[in-house]
């Protein structure tokens, strides 16, 4: 039970002395009161003030600072509680690795972020030039296709038999387990997702049985699921819109391949820059065909 008793106050503060000696507020207090995990040593029945004691204001700068590094209140309770520096000592320890982690993992956050923000730039840029190349490239007076040496990069991949494919829309299926692939194995993502054809040439708009490779751009190399893409010549355009439309660019390029003197010299890939699990407005976005060609 609480009883009056005359007041030191030198070694005796209200409330609010509390609250701005302790950089803390008067709402804090009251609640850490009603809890029970720091209490007026003495309290006024009259009036209902509060009045703490020096050691109790020391309480309270531990618990601010404890707070500060992410301790619940009950492991607070805990820790005021024990009183003791090995106790301290290890509990410090242990939410130090659990500050790195989250450190760790919001750093990953930010590199995934970053690297999506990228791809949209990417995108956005192709999608402005292409609105001002269109009448030229109707008109004849550019060509939408280039050939050129394709950047090797590391992919994460994972390739299987697809029954009765049919390239009208993307496998969201596909889509979801490599990208918890790739984060189940602590990888960073690096670039967009490739759909690699070891099919004959269109095989994929047929609904046939395919060997489909899907993929990831990663930064680390070196695991068995981590293979090397590019570092070869290839015939490149940008299919802009509709996905289900993407059989268009495929023939126009292999027609423009025929006509240019080449060869198709290797398996048909994809490279999302902006996708369907991207943005829902098909007509932004933006798919990279890449066929090997060599003369």
């Amino acid at each position: 039970m609480w009883r009056d008793k005359i007041l030191d106050r030198n070694h005796y503060y209200s409330i609010g002395e509390v609250a701005a000696t302790c950089n803390t507020s008067i709402k804090t207090l009251r609640y850490y009161d009603e809890i029970k995990l720091v209490v007026p040593e003495v309290r006024k029945e009259e009036s209902k003030y509060r009045y703490y004691s020096k050691d109790q204001m020391v309480t309270i700068s531990i618990i601010r600072k404890l707070r500060m590094l992410g301790f619940s209140i009950k492991e607070i309770k805990e820790i005021v509680s024990a009183n003791q520096v090995r106790n301290l000592e290890q509990k410090i320890e242990d939410k130090l690795v659990c500050i790195k982690k989250e450190i760790e993992a919001l750093n990953q956050k930010y590199f995934e972020g970053e690297q999506f923000l990228q791809r949209l730039k990417e995108g956005a840029q192709i999608l402005h030039l292409y609105d001002d190349d269109l009448k030229k490239i109707q008109a004849g007076e550019m060509d939408a296709i280039t050939v050129k040496e394709v950047p090797e990069v590391n992919l994460y991949h994972s390739r299987r038999i697809m029954q009765s494919y049919h390239n009208d829309e993307v496998s969201l299926e596909r889509w979801v387990e490599i990208n918890d692939e790739v984060s189940r194995h602590g990888l960073k993502v690096c670039g967009p997702i490739t759909v690699t054809y070891y099919t004959d040439l269109l095989d994929q708009f047929l609904s046939k049985d395919c060997d489909i490779e899907f993929g990831i751009q990663v930064e680390e190399s070196g695991s068995k699921h981590v293979r090397k893409f590019g570092g070869f010549l290839a015939a490149t355009a940008f299919h802009v819109g509709p996905y289900s439309d993407v059989i268009k660019s495929h023939i126009k390029i292999i027609q423009w391949i025929n006509q240019n003197h080449y060869k198709v010299a290797g398996p048909v890939s994809e490279e999302f820059i902006i996708s369907p699990v991207d943005l829902r407005n098909e007509n932004e976005h933006v798919t990279k065909i890449i066929i090997p060609v060599t003369k």
